[in-house]
């Protein structure tokens, strides 16, 4: 899944702290290992032939909604994560699904147990995909606050005092009283 590997290829290159964000994709890959339970599910039991367009003719509408509703989770914690990229975010585009959907049209021939081995086969690749990606995150070392602890060792640069206008000293009031008495005599 693209948007996701640039996503965590931003958050490594930021430092952020990877933790939280790989327990987001452990869930990401949970869900889809309740899709490719679903999946197995209907490959133990196939069921009554669909037609030769759809999977979902093949699944069943129950089967269907509830691999759409995992995804619909699973859509929502890779916005999250896609977040935490910062202003790399932007660029992604949330289009691609972590989970397989049964809205799939089948190929010439293939039948829907068929197809639903090979989107059992394509979820395992992308739950494992998923777990390689949030043991990336947790490699991940935050970056620490060095250089501002560098910078606050350094003494501060002197700043240049303004130029001040100078007045003439003020002579006490005693003095002048004193003054103005001798004046008047």
């Amino acid at each position: 899944m693209q948007i996701l590997d640039q996503a965590v290829e931003a958050i490594r290159k930021q430092g952020a702290n990877g933790a939280p964000l790989a327990a987001k994709l452990e869930t990401i890959a949970a869900y889809g290992d309740q899709t490719a339970r679903l999946w197995q599910g209907y490959l133990d039991s196939p069921g009554a032939p669909g037609d030769k367009y759809t999977v979902m003719s093949w699944v069943g509408a129950e089967r269907a909604k509830q691999v759409h509703e995992l995804s619909l989770q699973a859509h929502a914690l890779v916005k999250d994560v896609c977040a935490a990229a910062g202003k790399q975010a932007r660029f992604l585009v949330l289009d691609e699904s972590p989970i397989i959907l049964a809205y799939r049209g089948l190929k010439e021939g293939q039948t829907g147990p068929q197809a639903v081995q090979a989107m059992l086969a394509e979820q395992q690749a992308m739950n494992k995909h998923l777990r390689a990606l949030a043991d990336k995150l947790r490699t991940i070392k935050p970056v620490t606050a060095k250089p501002a602890a560098k910078a606050a060792n350094k003494p501060a640069a002197k700043k240049p005092v303004a130029a001040r206008k100078k007045t003439p000293a003020k002579k006490p009031a005693a003095k002048k009283v004193v003054k103005k008495a001798a004046k008047k005599k």
